[in-house]
């Protein structure tokens, strides 16, 4: 009984993501990072069909790449938007019906000079507008990345950290056009980023580097035995579902 009342006190930290009320049921809603999961990635076999039975996990097995595609959540396009295309990309026209905003251009002047040119040049940077405002508790940042392991061949957005806990504000996404002589419709729902809380004050300030001891050299050769033994060792005995 006592552990029971104090589970109801102890509050596991919850984030919040809010819209106009008149926006509320007409946008597409957030949603868990693990609900994303590509064709490509459903299809994929979990063993390769090879003689040699070792080895042969494919990457659907491996418990990092999909700790990184399931963590946080998705923010979604708000609406259809059109994109219209040149030869090089270097020129983007769009247009939407939707009764907000869904675009904005930033000048090039922002990333790209001639001294110092930008990757992504000559494509131009443009934002997406995006209409969740997000709340976090106190001491929690957010990293706003392309969704990991996903990357969508039509654009990228720019990664970003946001001390959300205090900057209550509509977070939107600069983004860049990447796929030349295209014409058609990015549909409402597209997922844009992937929302990462942390609590800032886990993160690592200081480091060193050095050597091994003989002990971590020992620890190192230990987990390379246990490894030897079973090909799944990591997933099975070390991984601890997210």
């Amino acid at each position: 009984m006592f552990f029971d009342k104090l589970k109801s006190v102890v509050k596991t930290p919850t984030i919040e993501f809010l819209c106009y009320k008149e926006d509320y049921g007409v946008l597409p809603e957030p949603f868990p990072a693990r609900k994303l999961m590509p064709d490509w990635f459903k299809a994929l076999p979990p063993k390769l069909n090879k003689e040699n039975r070792f080895k042969n996990s494919t990457i659907k097995r491996c418990a990092p790449f999909l700790d990184a595609m399931n963590v946080g959540w998705i923010l979604p396009l708000a609406a259809d938007v059109e994109f219209t295309t040149n030869g090089d990309a270097s020129g983007v026209n769009y247009k939407w019906q939707f009764y907000r905003s869904m675009i904005e251009n930033h000048s090039k002047a922002q990333i790209s000079t001639d001294e110092a040119p930008n990757p992504n040049d000559p494509k131009p940077p443009m934002k997406f507008m995006n209409y969740w405002a997000i709340k976090v508790p106190k001491g929690y940042s957010i990293l706003f990345t392309p969704p990991l392991n996903r990357p969508d061949p039509r654009f990228t957005c720019i990664s970003g950290l946001v001390d959300c806990d205090g900057y209550f504000e509509f977070i939107n996404f600069p983004f860049f056009f990447h796929e030349p002589n295209f014409v058609g419709i990015i549909p409402a729902g597209t997922p844009l980023v992937q929302v990462i809380p942390f609590k800032r004050d886990a993160l690592f300030r200081d480091f060193e580097t050095r050597a091994m001891t003989d002990a971590e050299h020992e620890e190192l050769e230990f987990t390379r035995r246990q490894r030897s033994i079973h090909e799944s060792h990591y997933r099975d005995y070390v991984w601890s579902r997210k």
